[in-house]
């Protein structure tokens, strides 16, 4: 199946695999900081780092642009097998 095929409805399509870079180092951006980082008093944990890893907290992005957490628990004992569209890798930095 190509990407392309993945359809969520007739006008969208789930593209699967991007590249992204998702933190809250920057809290003046927004208004959330990263619990995790509260919790150890760093700025080092990050959802998302491009090309090499995705926070085992990272649930994933709603719709406009909020990160879903799940910090303390691990993303895969939160979500559902069929809510996730692979497999999780353990790549955590």
């Amino acid at each position: 199946m190509q990407m392309e095929d993945i359809v969520v409805n007739s006008k969208v399509k789930k593209l699967i695999g991007s590249n992204m870079d998702i933190d809250f180092s920057n809290a003046d951006f927004g208004n959330s900081k990263c619990p995790w980082n509260t919790a150890d008093k760093t700025n080092g944990h990050m959802c998302a780092v491009k090309d090499i890893s995705i926070c085992k907290y990272f649930c994933g992005i709603q719709y406009l642009d909020s990160v879903l957490c799940s910090y303390p628990y691990e993303n895969v004992s939160i979500l559902k097998r069929d809510e996730m569209d692979r497999d999780i890798i353990d790549r955590i930095v």
